[in-house]
């Protein structure tokens, strides 16, 4: 038997019964088997337009906030209290579990960590004031110091004041409000960001028709004071070792927090000078790149007798 050559054209049969056809190119192979099948070709297409409409569908759906939850009270050192409305306030114990928007304070010398069931960490420093909103994963600072460790994937911690509202995504970073000479305003709020990214926004109590401004990004060992609610200034670099070997809220608790990946790849960088430059490149990115945050609204209700604030954002089409 004489074996032809692959693709050459192949003519056998007699008279009208003569058939030509062309070899396949893979010897020992059909040509129909380097070709999906009907059913396989069909199964392909219903799994891309399967594929297609989930992406839709996702894009287009609301985003959807998962709350925290109760909050553990891990460890106290000092007196805390706290109370919700119409109520006197109450101490605060090591193992209690606060919910329903709870008012905490804690007093001179003290230090609060709260744990949720997701694992995100709240830790609060002395002469701290603070209304925590765990539906909708808010914190409103009115004083004092508030340390957010969270994972991107649960959603983090926003802390809102009456200067910023600090929008997180996956962040561990620390806040601190300090109150004006009349004690009843606040001289200025600083945010410094060890992992991730923070989006300071702007707050107004203003009519609903004023202006948004442009939002600004605080990553990683950067540091932005907020002293004007209608101005955020350029963040200024910090050295991250430094402040997770000396700040108190770092260190300054029996529990070490949970070890976190990025942290010591940033301390690397920084300390390798590529840090502010990988930032700038970031920032330029996130910036342009990802789609705006819908406008987060104000929180329904405070303990504070002053009028709920209202965020707006602003990014370029």
């Amino acid at each position: 038997m004489v074996k032809s050559p692959p693709g050459c054209i192949v003519s056998y049969g007699r008279g009208e019964d003569v058939v030509t056809h062309r070899t396949s190119l893979w010897p020992g192979r059909s040509a129909l088997r380097r070709w999906p099948t009907l059913r396989g070709a069909l199964r392909l297409g219903c799994g891309l337009l399967l594929l297609c409409w989930l992406l839709l569908s996702q894009a287009s759906a609301e985003v959807r906030v998962l709350p925290l939850g109760p909050a553990e009270v891990h460890e106290l050192v000092g007196s805390a209290w706290f109370h919700q409305a119409s109520q006197p306030r109450q101490p605060i114990r090591r193992g209690m579990k606060l919910s329903d928007t709870p008012w905490l304070e804690t007093a001179a010398g003290a230090r609060l960590e709260l744990r949720f069931a997701d694992g995100t960490i709240l830790r609060l420093g002395e002469n701290t004031q603070v209304t925590l909103f765990p539906s909708d994963r808010r914190l409103w600072l009115s004083l004092g110091k508030a340390l957010v460790v969270s994972d991107h994937t649960t959603g983090g911690l926003s802390v809102l004041s009456d200067l910023v509202s600090l929008l997180p995504e996956g962040t561990s970073y620390l806040t601190e409000a300090k109150a004006g000479p009349d004690g009843k305003t606040l001289a200025s709020v600083t945010v410094t960001v060890i992992e991730g990214v923070v989006c300071a926004c702007p707050v107004t109590n203003s009519s609903p028709d004023a202006q948004p401004t442009r939002d600004t990004l605080v990553l990683p060992g950067e540091q932005m004071i907020v002293r004007d609610p209608t101005h955020r200034p350029k963040p200024q670099m910090i050295q991250i070792k430094t402040f997770v070997e000396s700040a108190p809220l770092w260190i300054g608790f029996a529990s070490k927090l949970p070890e976190r990946r990025w942290i010591p790849i940033n301390i690397d960088n920084q300390r390798r000078g590529i840090l502010e430059g990988r930032n700038s490149r970031l920032r330029r990115e996130i910036f342009w790149k990802r789609p705006a945050h819908a406008p987060v609204p104000p929180l329904k209700k405070f303990v504070e007798q002053a009028a709920p604030p209202r965020v707006n954002y602003d990014f370029p089409e």
